[in-house]
């Protein structure tokens, strides 16, 4: 067979494999069409429940103005959310009073917006993830101070971890996810109804608000649900939900893969 037909036929058989499933979307509004595209590339429906709903809050973002003239002061953002608050509160003077500072940023997609307003990331962890970053600020250096930007509801393992090894991190929170209140009422009929096979859950918070949309543990339990983590795996279960499958990284196309995998080892 020449290589290129394997080649069509490996990648056809990775987009195949949600094929004839639909698949929930919990993602913000503004997020959920890069994972409903990759959900039709595997052959699969997308659907949309936004279980989160940005909301900037400029007045925050902008006290790292006087903050950042502190010598010696190291950035830190954990989500493209946080770089895109900031960076709209603050317009023209983001870059410049951002860029001449050592940027450490969670991951790759929040290194790649802070790369589109000119900024790069000096430290980016392997591991996307708040102990991904310690282990990163351990191996290159404790800053002496540290601005950390990150969302209102949060985990604050770092900073604790940070602030006992000597660094001053003062954290401000440029954004807050909140509950939207959009109609789901069509949505939720298809999930009483089960026909919806699978639903993705990408953080804790998510997990309490697809609850209060839904409105009945029942009904949420209704598709094969996957998690971004055992962290979200934890709040899953100990909200009641059930859940069949967990990402092997914290990304958006593991959990599609587990999803996969689920639906494959289980012959649903």
């Amino acid at each position: 067979m020449p290589l290129s037909l394997v080649h069509h036929c490996r990648m056809s058989a990775i987009h195949s494999t949600l094929a004839g499933k639909t698949v929930l979307i919990t993602r913000s509004a503004e997020q959920a069409e890069t994972t409903a595209i990759k959900i039709r590339e595997r052959g699969g429906e997308a659907l949309f429940l936004p279980c989160l709903e940005i909301e900037c809050l400029p007045e925050n973002s902008l006290q790292s103005v006087s903050i950042l003239e502190s010598p010696h002061i190291e950035v830190l953002f954990t989500s493209r959310n946080g770089v895109e608050c900031v960076a709209s509160a603050l317009g023209d003077k983001f870059a410049n009073i951002i860029g001449d500072r050592r940027v450490a940023a969670v991951g790759s997609k929040t290194a790649a917006a802070l790369n589109r307003y000119g900024i790069k990331p000096e430290l980016i962890p392997q591991t996307a993830s708040q102990q991904g970053l310690l282990d990163a600020y351990r191996e290159s250096g404790i800053p002496e101070k540290l601005l950390f930007f990150r969302a209102e509801e949060g985990n604050d393992m770092l900073q604790h971890s940070l602030d006992k090894l000597g660094c001053e991190v003062t954290t401000l929170y440029p954004y807050r996810m909140k509950c939207p209140e959009s109609d789901v009422s069509k949505v939720v009929e298809k999930l009483k109804r089960r026909e919806i096979d699978g639903l993705i859950l990408g953080s804790p918070k998510t997990v309490e608000n697809y609850i209060k949309r839904v409105g009945s543990i029942e009904t949420a339990n209704s598709p094969a649900l996957a998690v971004i983590s055992s962290q979200v795996a934890k709040a899953a279960e100990d909200a009641g939900l059930s859940v069949q499958a967990v990402a092997k990284t914290a990304s958006f196309d593991a959990m599609l893969d587990a999803l996969s995998n689920y639906f494959n080892n289980s012959g649903a």
